[in-house]
């Protein structure tokens, strides 16, 4: 009993590769799919604090945050939502001076980086 000609042995290593990769190539990209959609969420939320703390005025954040609460589908995504729904709580509290507001929001903001 042999053990074949070299040629079927790199044909079958061959196979057995394009499987793996078939197999593995759709959850790298679900997974650099989601890592996007964190990233782009995270920069959104950032620049929504950003210019409600410039303006005073919190309802761009409130919708955006209100609208995109229906896609959360990872337990990253709830620490990011809770984070940014203190920060909320944080801009629309009038009882905290404004350089209070500041610190805190700025901690909320290291984060989402």
């Amino acid at each position: 009993m042999g053990i074949g000609p070299l040629s079927e042995w790199v044909t079958a290593f061959a196979e057995i590769a394009a499987v793996c990769v078939a197999l593995f190539l759709p959850v790298y990209d679900k997974k650099q799919e989601k890592h996007k959609k964190t990233r782009n969420m995270k920069a959104i939320f950032r620049f929504l604090i950003k210019k409600s703390l410039e303006e005073k005025d919190t309802s761009n954040l409130e919708s955006y945050f209100k609208i995109s609460y229906l896609i959360i589908d990872s337990n990253d995504d709830k620490q990011i939502y809770s984070l940014v729904q203190q920060a909320i709580e944080i801009l629309n509290n009038q009882n905290i001076p404004e350089d209070k507001k500041e610190v805190n929001i700025e901690q909320v903001m290291d984060y989402l980086k």
